[in-house]
């Protein structure tokens, strides 16, 4: 099974705040049972310790917003793969949109991370999607076969721990979503560009971000190419998160 869920929490919530929502989400697996695929939380940097410490025993993971390659050195302000790796992060969000547009993270840096970061032994949750603009003009299929390129040519990549988030820029905390057909479109495209380059495509998870909500979670993952998704504002509220994981348990054949 290809499918997968994973939360990004982004830069919110206060210590107490996220300690309940762990504690919340524990409390709905010892509920309900774990579900039949991976689920993994991502917490600010800050909450990484406590979320390893509060979701031990569970089926659930732990991964990390972004990192820095390598291990140690003068890089003030960054935390290291090798960090991430040591505290018990078993994966790790690269390329992220807001880490593009805010802090101009592109190609070589990018290729740096995901080398880094697997070989480690972290998977990595590889992030592309085109903005409103490059969507309007019918540049989106041009500007991901782009970004795909940019991270994942020039290096080798461990492609069993790749997985790939397709999130449209004009989507993410706007409301808006990608329809299903949108979705689908993109996921194919990424999953032959994906085969084309010697990955065995078949296997690797493909995710959507962008809006994902209770009430149109199951008609996305309900798309053959779309195995799961990286939930950003409705992971924030665990009774929201966990019916997105049962609309993903739904749409992908298995008991919910």
């Amino acid at each position: 099974m290809r499918a997968l869920l994973a939360a990004n929490w982004k830069m919110h919530l206060y210590p107490h705040q996220a300690e309940a929502l762990l504690r919340e989400l524990r409390q709905l697996e010892v509920e309900a049972g774990a579900w039949s695929f991976p689920v993994v939380v991502c917490p600010s940097y800050l909450y990484l310790p406590m979320a390893i410490q509060l979701l031990s025993g569970t089926s659930y993971q732990v991964g990390a917003q972004n990192g820095y390659p390598g291990e140690f050195g003068a890089y003030t302000g960054e935390v290291s793969m090798a960090q991430l790796k040591a505290v018990g992060c078993t994966h790790v969000i690269v390329g992220h949109s807001e880490r593009r547009q805010y802090f101009e993270e592109r190609g070589e840096l990018l290729r740096q991370k995901i080398q880094d970061a697997q070989r480690r032994g972290l998977k990595v949750i590889y992030c592309v999607g085109e903005t409103r603009p490059q969507r309007e003009t019918g540049e989106t299929l041009s500007i991901l076969e782009t970004q795909l390129r940019e991270a994942l040519t020039g290096i080798e990549v461990i492609w069993e721990n790749l997985i790939i988030a397709y999130e449209p820029v004009w989507a993410i905390g706007t409301g808006l979503n990608a329809t299903p057909q949108q979705a689908q479109e993109a996921h194919a495209f990424i999953r032959g560009w994906l085969r084309e380059n010697g990955a065995s495509a078949d296997k690797i998870p493909i995710l959507y971000g962008g809006s994902i909500k209770p009430s149109n979670a199951e008609s996305l993952f309900a798309q053959p190419d779309v195995d799961g998704g990286l939930v950003g504002g409705a992971s924030l509220v665990a009774a929201d998160f966990w019916a997105i994981a049962a609309a993903l348990q739904k749409a992908k054949g298995a008991p919910v």
